[in-house]
């Protein structure tokens, strides 16, 4: 597995210092950080060639619990998904629903990292299945209007749900 860039995964998260990396007492990445760059790592799975998302569960004691990366359905020949916009709308699912579907557990107390703010529906379907906590990269996103993230704000405040944008230290 290649190692990740930090200059490059710093610039995707909206971070231009010199430092990117948030780092423990011990000198090691942080969890937020080191479960963000296990995002970024997966989202290289994806076969869009312009938009490339990861997303990682990980439960209370630090976990993994599943992860995703936006792909077409699974099994379903790749050669045979169209990748130019806009139809490739129709044939990508998302990270998070990817994540998800493959979790084999209650998700119910867990956390997610993506690699960047999730849309309306990943970001509903994150709070039913029970994630308290959504940490994302600060990509810009055009897929989610000013009204949707209104909506997902105060979705998660009254439902207590913590969403952090990760910019790093």
């Amino acid at each position: 597995m290649p190692a990740i860039d930090h200059r490059i995964f710093g610039i995707l998260c909206g971070v231009t210092s010199g430092r990117i990396s948030a780092m423990d007492e011990y000198n090691r990445p942080a969890w937020d950080q080191y479960f963000l760059d296990l995002a970024e790592q997966v989202s290289l799975r994806s076969l869009d060639p312009h938009t490339k998302h990861g997303c990682v569960l990980v439960d209370a004691g630090r976990r993994v619990i599943s992860t995703g990366y936006n792909g077409p359905v699974s099994g379903f020949p790749n050669e045979l998904v169209p990748l130019t916009r806009p139809e490739k709308y129709d044939w990508l699912i998302h990270a998070e629903d990817n994540a998800v579907a493959f979790a084999r557990c209650d998700l119910r107390g867990a956390t997610a990292y993506v690699t960047g703010p999730p849309c309306a529906g990943c970001f509903r379907r994150l709070l039913q299945v029970g994630i308290c906590r959504i940490v994302h990269c600060g990509r810009q996103s055009v897929s989610i209007t000013d009204n949707e993230r209104q909506a997902c704000e105060l979705m998660a405040d009254q439902l207590g749900v913590e969403v952090v944008e990760f910019v790093g230290s």
